[in-house]
């Protein structure tokens, strides 16, 4: 009766390692930053809140694009979409 339990594996004693989140990559943390901001500056109608938002996107466009050896395969286009709305949210200030 025990047999089965106690060679059922890693799953009997799960309970006993503590469980950790995975380490998140800095470029996709700095991403969804950056689509937050992206997003409050197409909806903010102050102005000074798009200055803001668009040199906090020219800041992590520019921290996505001097990544020397990216890990990440979705790395590319997230600097391409970041880049984008950096462009986007300054010329909506003109």
């Amino acid at each position: 009766m025990l047999a089965p339990i106690m060679l059922s594996g890693c799953a009997y004693f799960g309970f006993l390692t503590p469980w950790r989140a995975a380490p998140v990559d800095p470029s996709v943390a700095r991403y969804h930053a950056a689509m937050a901001d992206f997003s409050t500056c197409a909806t903010a109608s102050d102005p000074a809140t798009r200055l803001a938002m668009a040199q906090r996107l020219e800041q992590a466009a520019g921290f996505l694009m001097a990544e020397l050896r990216p890990q990440n395969p979705d790395h590319f286009f997230m600097t391409d979409r970041v880049r984008a709305a950096a462009t986007y949210c300054a010329d909506s200030l003109r």
